[in-house]
């Protein structure tokens, strides 16, 4: 996939997040609202490293054969 496709597939991402959720969220302290965004972006930052290390098995696995 080219980097071009790869940004077009991003700007059409979309997440529904419902009242309650956002009610949920707007209850807890601020500490609690960024320990959430770090956990968010540790989890993202994971999936990422996950899916680059399975993309150079591939390309390894690929040129082997």
């Amino acid at each position: 996939m080219m980097p071009t496709e790869r940004s077009t597939l991003r700007d059409r991402r979309t997440y529904y997040v419902s009242n309650e959720r956002l009610r949920a969220f707007g209850q807890l302290s601020l500490l609690q609202r960024l320990q959430w965004v770090e956990q968010c972006s540790q989890f993202v930052r994971l999936a990422q490293a996950a899916k680059q290390t399975q993309e150079q098995k591939d390309l390894r696995s690929a040129d082997a054969h």
